[in-house]
């Protein structure tokens, strides 16, 4: 009986073995599975493919030689779905319950690693301002030129061309190319793949074409505002014309510096342009050339100056090399600025005044508030003058020392001539010695200054050739002005020569008057040797020698001694010498002045 139970036992666990074995088997064979590789169009296995039923869970990748294998798969219709590099390609598969479907292959396009290649590269229809770049590859491509200035290796790409079509005959225009220029370049091409392509190096060089005609009627017009400079000039008629190029340099032998930093644009007639930024009291010069769009320059126009006037509050020289100086409107030296000139220099002055100063004349002046060390040598004078064309009497203002007593105000071996003011002193101490003053309205009005040293100085053909209070006036010219010194206090006169009209007249104060030879040396009699105009004046007048005068003394009521009223002989000739005539000079006989002054010293300009 209990072997009976075993046997019974062991019945019943195969039935259920048995079941189970079936229910397994059932549901096993309900599922399928799919097997194949995934290609490209050339047949190439790709490797680590992703692949999958789409809407799934699962997904394999392909092994080295492009296999894959995709099990438990729900039968019917399915898509099956591969990716590689981002690109996904579909097959539609039917999975039969329990059989697995075989050679389920996917072809995705080739997959191209291999760069376009690059043949005929050619430099075609060069001209001085483009090239054509043109060059074959194995496949479609875009095109591109790398390019920069210089042979091949001396420096990198600086610029580049491009045309993103898809071609194998391949064509780059490089424009804006300079003429005479040799340029470096490579091509580079991209495939659909973005494979790139890259030439060898290559390089060129541009012809260099004709030049602009040089610009016509380049003119400097006068300054209206401080720091700034107009230029104008006739505009160029070429076609392929850019603009112009200013260039400018504070020296005639100069650097010439280009100061636009494009080409000015040409204007219809004429063209102008603003130099803007200057310093005062400069001499600039400037140059001007047309450019082409190849970037041909034409030869440059004449070299044009210019002065800029306005205050100066910096230091400044003028230089020898760069005269004349052509000052067209006021300059103003400020308080503390120092103008020197050197010796040799030549400044001329408008009628015209292009910017005017509120303490200056109607013309061009030069008004010193500062300092100006104008200090010439016997051989090299500084020259002020006029700038006009036919200079008479009278014709720029002049120069103006304006409430400045800083040492630096010295004129030394200077000519001023033409001047309405050649020196006009207020509440100044300028120092005028070894100059001349020649056809000036008024040659020197310091009448409003003190303690001046006026020496050795040549004054003639003026209106008046001095007026003075308070100053020495030592061993000076006098020559043919209408009145040579007007004394307005008490100014120390001696040791002059006056060859005048009017000799001396006295305005004014206590002068002392002494020394002096005042002698007509024209045909007929003058008329003062001294004209005192005013009762309350006392001068002095002593040890002088008046002569050709219908009257040696005109009205004076002051104190004096030991004047005479003789022929001084002169030297005279061509030109003219107010020497004395001395007998160990070969002359019949002394000048009675040589020994006339106080202490029997000389009198006049030559003496002590």
């Amino acid at each position: 009986m209990k072997n009976s139970r075993k046997i019974v036992a062991i019945l019943l666990a195969m039935v259920v073995l048995v079941g189970i074995t079936g229910c397994l088997q059932s549901s096993s064979s309900v599922k399928g599975n799919v097997t194949g590789k995934v290609f490209d169009s050339n047949g190439k296995a790709l490797h680590k493919a992703r692949v999958e039923i789409y809407g799934a869970n699962n997904s394999v990748l392909t092994d080295e030689l492009g296999r894959y294998t995709i099990t438990g798969v729900e039968p019917g219709q399915k898509k099956l779905v591969a990716t590689f590099d981002k690109k996904s390609v579909v097959k539609i598969v039917d999975i039969v319950r329990g059989e697995t479907l075989e050679n389920a292959d996917l072809t995705f396009s080739v997959i191209d690693g291999l760069p376009p290649v690059i043949t005929e590269v050619a430099v075609g229809s060069l001209t001085e301002n483009l090239a054509v770049i043109t060059w074959k590859t194995s496949e479609s491509a875009d095109s591109t030129v790398d390019y920069a200035t210089g042979p091949v290796g001396l420096t990198p790409y600086t610029m580049l061309a491009s045309d993103p079509s898809m071609l194998t005959d391949h064509q780059i225009t490089l424009s804006g190319l300079l003429p005479g220029q040799t340029y470096h370049f490579r091509v580079r091409s991209l495939d659909f793949e973005r494979n790139e392509g890259v030439s060898s190096e290559y390089q060129f060089t541009t012809p260099s074409g004709d030049a602009p005609a040089i610009p016509l009627n380049f003119v400097v017009e006068s300054p209206t505002v401080m720091e700034k400079i107009t230029l104008s000039w006739l505009s160029n008629t070429e076609s392929d014309l850019a603009g112009y190029n200013i260039y400018r340099s504070e020296s005639a032998s100069g650097n010439f510096t280009r100061i636009n930093a494009n080409p000015v644009s040409s204007g219809v007639g004429n063209t102008t342009y603003q130099d803007e930024g200057l310093k005062i009291a400069c001499k600039y010069y400037y140059r001007l050339k047309a450019v082409d769009v190849a970037g041909n320059e034409s030869q440059p126009s004449l070299t044009l100056s210019v002065v800029t006037p306005g205050i100066l509050s910096e230091n400044r020289t003028w230089k020898a090399l760069e005269s004349p100086y052509i000052v067209q409107g006021d300059i103003r030296i400020r308080g503390g600025a120092v103008l020197t000139i050197e010796p040799g220099t030549e400044i001329r002055f408008t009628q015209k005044d292009s910017i005017p100063d509120a303490q200056g004349s109607a013309m061009a002046d030069l008004i010193v508030q500062g300092g100006l060390m104008a200090v010439g040598t016997e051989n090299q004078r500084i020259l002020f003058t006029s700038a006009e064309s036919f200079p008479r009497k009278s014709i720029w203002g002049g120069i103006y020392f304006l409430g400045t007593n800083q040492p630096e105000n010295m004129l030394r071996y200077a000519t001023v001539m033409f001047a309405d003011m050649g020196i006009r002193s207020e509440g100044s101490t300028p120092s005028v010695e070894n100059c001349e003053f020649g056809l000036c309205g008024l040659g020197l009005n310091i009448g409003l200054s003190t303690a001046l040293n006026v020496r050795y100085n040549t004054i003639r053909d003026c209106d008046v050739g001095m007026v003075s209070a308070n100053s020495n006036i030592r061993n000076n010219l006098f020559i043919d002005n209408q009145t040579g010194c007007s004394l307005l206090g008490n100014d120390y006169f001696e040791n002059n020569t006056v060859d005048c009209l009017i000799g001396v007249q006295v305005d004014a104060g206590n002068p002392v008057i002494k020394n002096n030879i005042i002698a007509y040396t024209g045909s007929t009699k003058a008329i003062y040797g001294i004209n005192q105009t005013v009762s309350l004046a006392t001068p002095t007048v002593s040890f002088n020698d008046f002569f050709n005068y219908t009257y040696a003394q005109n009205g004076t009521n002051g104190t004096g001694t030991a004047n005479i009223e003789v022929d001084p002989l002169f030297v005279g000739g061509t030109p003219y010498s107010y020497q004395l005539q001395r007998i160990a000079n070969g002359n019949a006989s002394d000048s009675p002045c040589l020994t006339a002054g106080e202490a029997g010293a000389q009198q006049g300009r030559y003496g002590p």
